[in-house]
């Protein structure tokens, strides 16, 4: 069995901003991280609960059972504005994260890092930007240092630092506060002063000042994290230019500053606390990585679900991490993920949304995932069955993105479509899309035109290569240079009585670099015909799983063709036959899930709820959830971050979609921590 939380939202898209000013880093853009391979143990961030205002460059710490979050950037990307700033200050209760509470806070600012001290909560400088939207940047770093009392709910100053300071960090020990890196912003000299020195405050005797140590760096936009008595630094921007993964440790007994292991990760915009002892941090490339006294390096334990940098973390009352905030491809996740580092879930991680959707599809819509963002295009309109009038087909185009839930129009498909086939070119520039079913002269038929969609100019043209029969219904893979069709249905209502429905045999192939040329037959033939059922491209061979055969019979046979051999070969078959399943392949292993089975008093079919895990090197199959959230019947599953995202618009009238993401290997695997040492 499993657990799973149901969300509806509707969330707004706001753009990022990152403090980047002079030397630019383009820190947003930074290359899509590959998907991570969760069978060899490692973690998954895990989305536990949402923000109403997504953020960058904010600041948080815990205290008492209460996370606090104050301020961060909300608006344009490098448009610096008064309203782009965030006066939130609000506490999130570790132990129901659905419980928050609005704190006092009259500023709008950024840059502003919370440390928790004696049951209060410590803010130190931070970045305002005094312009009105529209008119020039004109930013301060702020000199200010404030605590807030949660009993009184109020603010007192503290001592001003000795300047403005921005893009830093803070940690405390011994009931000193650290302030290091950073620079000073001042819009009226025009000037950026990097910050060489550390500055510290006696919090039992602020009324004593400021004291100075001088730092072996100059850096900002790092992470700074007290642990056993010391601080550690992690990575940052340097003030000679570029980004450094550089780890420094400042022992404040001895007053020596001494060198760390390197961060494996990309060590810009990082984040990280301590927890259980351990420091844990993580970055843009999305892995999440622990460092304990005495290690000669980090150890990889997981991967976030949605990467991002210029994000916070915090231990929970578990000893569990929470991520928060940030920004990614420039989107900022509304999602807080959770890195069970001491608690386990009792089963597969499944969490389900109900999102509400602009698209009028509620069915067989042709499916991308790119960059964490699902593309949708065309469909059929009707829940029914065989509602295939004129006005059924769609050919309409959206995308969603998975760490925002939020939603995108994109280029209608060349014509209104259903049940097209896609499959991405190697470049992961432009998609490929084929066939279906759409409404021809005179009565819906199966088509046959190849269509290509370029991601970067959000557009399709008619490019070919087509298929010389129509199909729908069918699988299609690319290995290497060829785009290979198998199975499917040739449908035509105008043929004689009898002769509708054709099911084809002969396995098409064409070369993807030559859209002119068409398919053209490659010589094979399937060792049995089938029409709707689950295809994956695996290890070189590609599998056909469950589907209809003539006479509308369900398959059992689950057969493989080898690409290079050129041979057909068999392997076991799940528990239950399916008809149109979905199939997804994680390494080497094949998930399978949807679509309906024969019941067990064989009076018909039903849907079936199950997940399904093939694995390829020993030919077995197992049940990794026995009851996914509803029925499944017209679904789409994809591979993301080394999980499962399921997708379906078919569950009601009204324009709301599914979404289900399932981590499958979490309770296959212990966690284990994996040595980086000598790893980039």
């Amino acid at each position: 069995m499993f657990t799973f939380k149901s969300i509806i939202q509707i969330c707004l898209i706001t753009s990022a901003c990152l403090p980047l000013m002079g030397r630019t880093a383009n820190g947003q853009h930074f290359a899509t991280p590959d998907d991570p391979d969760l069978s060899s143990g490692l973690l998954a961030g895990e989305p536990c609960s949402t923000i109403a205002r997504p953020t960058t460059s904010f600041g948080s710490a815990t205290d008492d059972g209460w996370l606090y979050v104050m301020g961060g950037y909300h608006g344009r990307p490098h448009d610096y504005h008064e309203e782009g700033q965030s006066r939130d200050f609000y506490r999130v209760n570790l132990h129901d994260l659905s419980h928050k509470e609005l704190l006092p806070n009259s500023s709008g600012m950024q840059s502003c890092p919370l440390e928790a001290w004696n049951g209060k909560i410590i803010r130190t400088g931070g970045l305002v930007a005094e312009n009105a939207p529209g008119e020039p940047a004109h930013l301060v770093s702020l000199n200010t240092v404030h605590s807030y009392d949660p009993s009184s709910r109020e603010w007192t100053e503290l001592p001003p630092m000795p300047s403005g300071r921005s893009s830093h960090d803070t940690a405390i020990v011994d009931s000193k506060l650290y302030v290091i890196g950073g620079w000073n912003l001042d819009a009226n000299t025009k000037s950026r002063d990097w910050h060489g020195e550390t500055w510290v405050l006696d919090l039992n005797n602020p009324n004593e000042g400021w004291t100075s140590i001088e730092t072996p760096f100059k850096r900002r936009a790092l992470a700074t994290v007290a642990i056993d008595g010391k601080i550690m630094v992690i990575g940052g921007m340097q003030s000679e230019g570029g980004t450094t993964k550089q780890v420094d440790i400042y022992e404040p007994e001895t007053g020596k500053w001494m060198m760390g292991p390197e961060f494996p990760g990309q060590g810009f915009g990082a984040a990280a606390d301590t927890v259980s002892g351990k420091v844990m941090a993580t970055a843009a490339e999305g892995g999440v990585y622990t460092w304990a006294p005495g290690d000669e390096a980090w150890n990889h334990i997981g991967v976030l679900t949605f990467p991002r940098f210029f994000h916070q973390v915090a231990g929970d009352h578990n000893g569990d991490l929470l991520i928060i905030g940030g920004i990614s491809g420039g989107m900022r996740p509304s999602q807080v993920e959770r890195i069970s580092y001491n608690s386990s879930p009792v089963s597969a991680i499944v969490q389900h949304w109900t999102v509400p959707t602009p698209s009028d599809a509620k069915n067989r819509q042709a499916f991308f995932i790119r960059n964490g963002w699902i593309y949708m295009f065309g469909g059929n309109n009707s829940t029914g069955q065989h509602d295939f009038q004129r006005n059924n087909f769609l050919d309409e185009g959206y995308r969603m993105n998975l760490a925002t839930m939020a939603w995108r129009p994109c280029s209608d498909y060349p014509m209104p479509r259903q049940s097209i086939q896609t499959v991405m070119h190697e470049d992961g520039k432009s998609g490929f899309a084929l066939g279906g079913f759409g409404f021809g002269e005179e009565a819906a038929e199966t088509q046959n035109e190849g269509c290509t969609y370029n991601f970067k100019k959000n557009e399709w043209v008619v490019t070919g290569p087509h298929l010389p029969v129509s199909r729908s219904q069918f699988g299609m893979a690319r290995h290497g240079d060829e785009i290979w069709v198998f199975g499917g249905l040739d449908y035509d209502s105008t043929r004689e009585q009898g002769d509708h429905f054709r099911h084809l045999e002969e396995v098409m192939v064409a070369n993807a670099t030559t859209p002119d040329e068409p398919f053209r037959e490659s010589g094979i033939e399937l060792l049995n015909t089938r029409r709707a059922f689950g295809g994956v491209h695996a290890d070189g061979r590609y599998y056909m799983i469950g589907g209809m055969t003539d006479d509308f019979e369900l398959v059992e046979p689950c057969d493989v063709f080898d690409f290079n051999s050129r041979e057909w070969g068999r392997i076991a078959s799940p528990e239950r036959k399916r008809l149109s399943p979905e199939a997804v392949v994680l390494g080497n292993h094949i998930f399978v899930t949807g679509g309906m089975s024969p019941k067990s008093d064989g009076s018909g079919l039903e849907p079936n709820k199950s997940l399904e895990m093939y694995d390829i090197e020993s030919d077995t199959w197992s049940t990794v959830v026995e009851e996914l959230p509803f029925a499944l019947r017209h679904i789409q599953m994809m591979p993301f971050r080394g999980q499962l995202v399921i997708f379906t618009s078919h569950e009601t009238d009204s324009n709301l979609a599914q979404v289900v993401l399932i981590n499958p290997y979490r309770m296959m695997n212990p966690m284990k921590e994996i040595t980086m040492a000598g790893k980039e």
